[in-house]
């Protein structure tokens, strides 16, 4: 039993120090303090479990750390070698299985010392080349997962999932300027974070992976060469190798096991990785000499005479010599060779939150939201309880909105992966595609962001497929060769609106109607606006393409795009001018959780209109009415026709018994398009947490959720363009 506690202590360690490290990145300031505590732990756990090759390996690695200085902390890879052969000892233990591997290797270059090693500091690539490996059995296929291991597994994936998702975003920008080293930085801590955590579960392919493309960045940040074109298509194929590991390593976790991983072919993308640095390195830093006189450490005369010395001893590094000499100090030379690897550094400090306890916490404000609406109303008639009450509502609505705004993100995230997939599509159409945005910085509900991710892919693989045209046709139309799409977003009205727009050749009007003529969509003789023709597209199975390509077809997959938007309770908007481009606009809800809305009643019935749709409200005038054969009845109002619709008429089969100028009219609006709903009341305007109606009112059309309304009951949400379908049929 003591023996079982050691081991678990010896794990809970090990994983605090693999974080510790993983979240160390070279040119950082390393934590040494909580270093010391964890290795002095695992040292006293070591003699418990009565384990000399792991005390061994531990008590070096505390020693290596107790004797670097200020100038020498941006090395910790001896420290990430002894982690790795640290944790094999300890999988060794825990099955009770002797560690019969070579230790010695790591063991010396920690008992080095850390002063001789900045000195002699060898050339980048003579580093790379002496990784040390740490040999172990691989796991077996299947092998289960243990609860020490599984906790910190489920982390790995979810953080790598993100890390690798980022990097395509700070890759792309980086094509813009391959200068710029905050950018480097930004794609090289996470391959570095994914390779430690990936060492110490043993997850040897993404180890290794991550370890060769941390490398190649490491080398374009230390200013050795600037990131081209084909190092970024290397980087891009290392992102997607990583995410097919990473997503096997969920895979076997969701199972509880190793999922085997065999089919997956690291070594051609590893060698490509490594030559490439080797191919693009070029020995451009400011030299060590030039960085101790620029800094006073030594004058120039007395540089020139070691340099001169230097000549006759060939292999024999400069920095080496000067100490020798007793010119410089040794500190001295391990400042100057930090100076040579020097950038800047971007922190900021940000606490993940698991997102099913931000949910909640979104779901209890809403739910507070209702019990103080509903105090609010039972005290309304007592004066002495009222600036208490007033005073609550302020606060309930303040922590609301925080909660709220807790779960929104900027869109950026999702406009730079359109970013690649623009540029990937264009390689594979041999078009030449610029994809401008702007508003990339407007913030939106996470879900509502993962809402977006699909249709976007769609519209922007039908924009450069079909809707760019190839450059000679662009050439022989008088157009720029390079076409251009542009990806805008903004708020508006408690929405968010997006928009893709490209100058391709447009949409065929003609054709869609032509075409749906003759499948049945539209009757021979029936009148269309251009927004119905467009919307004609959005039908399961509709195309007017031709030739359907392996990129996509124009309306193959537009039902898709459709459906899902309006899941969420957006619109998706067509324009398009013939030769000239099509947009598509995307209508969104900020956020899924709550609406501002407009309380109404019909007949005994409350129901809740969301204010973004409602154009106006007024008491018809009589003279104004009329009934229009196979229109059915039409209000006129500023000059305009607007159709009506019977709210009591839509859900029973009952007449609406009173005369249109006895009730108000609301006019609400959808894709440009108004009609006027006949109500009894307007109730007042209010914000409303949004309750799904639950899988036994799918079926029912018209409406998008429910709200608890102040006296407890529950008031249906309209759907308003839903509403208008239904008013159609």
């Amino acid at each position: 039993m003591e023996n079982k506690e050691t081991l678990e202590q010896i794990a809970g360690l090990l994983k605090r120090f693999s974080v510790l490290i993983a979240e160390f990145c070279p040119g950082d300031t390393p934590d040494l303090g909580s270093m010391l505590m964890l290795l002095g732990e695992l040292s006293i756990a070591a003699k418990k479990a009565e384990s000399n090759t792991f005390y061994q390996v531990t008590e070096s690695c505390l020693n290596y750390v107790e004797n670097m200085t200020l100038e020498s902390m941006g090395n910790l890879k001896p420290v990430e070698d002894a982690l790795l052969l640290l944790g094999a000892i300890y999988r060794h233990m825990k099955k009770g299985v002797e560690f019969i591997f070579e230790t010695a290797d790591v063991i010396q270059i920690l008992d080095a010392s850390i002063l001789k090693e900045n000195i002699n500091l060898p050339a980048k690539s003579e580093i790379e080349t002496q990784t040390t490996e740490i040999k172990e059995e691989p796991p077996g296929e299947f092998e289960p997962i243990s609860d020490d291991d599984m906790e910190i597994m489920t982390d790995f994936v979810a953080e790598a999932e993100e890390n690798l998702d980022n990097i395509e975003v700070h890759l792309i920008e980086l094509e813009q300027d391959p200068a710029d080293k905050e950018i480097i930085n930004n794609i090289f801590r996470p391959f570095h974070t994914i390779k430690g955590v990936a060492g110490f579960l043993s997850l040897t392919k993404i180890n290794q992976l991550a370890h060769a493309t941390e490398n190649l960045l490491d080398s374009a940040r230390s200013d050795e060469f600037l990131i081209n074109e084909v190092a970024t298509d290397a980087i891009l194929e290392s992102v997607d190798i990583l995410k097919q590991l990473v997503n096997r390593v969920k895979q076997g976790a969701e199972k509880g096991v190793r999922q085997p991983d065999h089919d997956i072919n690291i070594n051609g993308l590893r060698n490509k990785l490594q030559t490439l640095q080797k191919e693009l390195g070029r020995e451009d830093k400011k030299p060590l000499g030039e960085i101790l006189v620029k800094s006073g450490v030594v004058d120039q005369a007395s540089l020139d005479q070691t340099l001169e010395s230097q000549k006759k001893q060939p292999g024999k590094k400069i920095g080496e010599m000067l100490v020798e000499e007793e010119k410089v100090a040794p500190g001295q030379i391990a400042q100057a060779l930090m100076e040579q690897k020097t950038y800047k550094k971007k922190v900021g400090i940000q606490v993940k939150v698991n997102t099913e306890k931000l949910d909640d916490l979104v779901d209890y404000a809403g739910e507070l939201v209702i019990a103080q609406s509903m105090l609010r109303q039972k005290v309304s008639m007592d004066p002495s309880l009222t600036q208490s009450v007033n005073h609550l509502g302020q606060i309930v609505s303040n922590m609301q909105h925080i909660a709220m705004s807790m779960r929104m993100i900027p869109i950026k995230s999702t406009f730079m992966k359109m970013i690649r997939l623009v540029r990937d599509l264009a390689r594979k159409s041999d078009k030449e595609v610029n994809l401008h945005m702007n508003g990339e910085e407007t913030e939106i509900d996470r879900n509502v962001v993962d809402a977006l991710y699909e249709p976007m892919v769609h519209m922007i693989r039908n924009s450069v497929d079909h809707g760019i045209e190839p450059t000679i046709n662009r050439r022989n139309q008088g157009k720029p060769e390079q076409g251009n799409i542009h990806l805008s977003a903004f708020h508006k009205g408690g929405h968010i609106i997006i928009g893709i727009e490209d100058d391709g050749k447009g949409l065929d009007r003609d054709r869609i109607l032509e075409k749906a003529k003759e499948s049945g969509l539209v009757s021979k003789n029936e009148l269309l606006t251009d927004a119905q023709i467009y919307d004609l597209i959005l039908q399961p199975g509709f195309s007017t393409a031709k030739e359907i390509t392996d990129v996509s077809g124009r309306g193959v997959g537009m039902d898709v795009v459709k459906s899902g938007i309006e899941k969420f309770r957006g619109q998706l908007k067509i324009d398009s001018r013939k030769g000239r481009g099509t947009k598509f606009t995307i209508s969104l809800p900020l956020t899924l959780a709550i609406i501002d809305g407009m309380l109404i009643r019909v007949g005994d019935e409350r129901y809740v209109i969301p204010t973004t749709a409602i154009q106006r409200a007024f008491k018809p005038d009589k003279e104004n009415c009329y009934t229009v054969e196979g229109k059915g009845e039409i209000l006129q109002e500023r000059d305009r026709l607007i159709p009506v619709v019977h709210l009591k008429e839509l859900y029973t089969d009952k007449k609406d018994s009173k005369n249109v100028w006895d009730c108000l009219a609301v006019v609400v609006e959808s894709k440009d398009e108004q009609k006027a709903l006949i109500i009894d009341e307007l109730l007042g305007k209010d914000e409303y947490v949004i309750k799904s109606l639950g899988p036994n009112f799918e079926g029912i059309h018209g409406f998008s959720g429910g709200a608890i309304l102040a006296d407890g009951r529950v008031g249906l949400i309209l759907d308003i363009h839903d509403i208008f379908k239904l008013s159609e049929t």
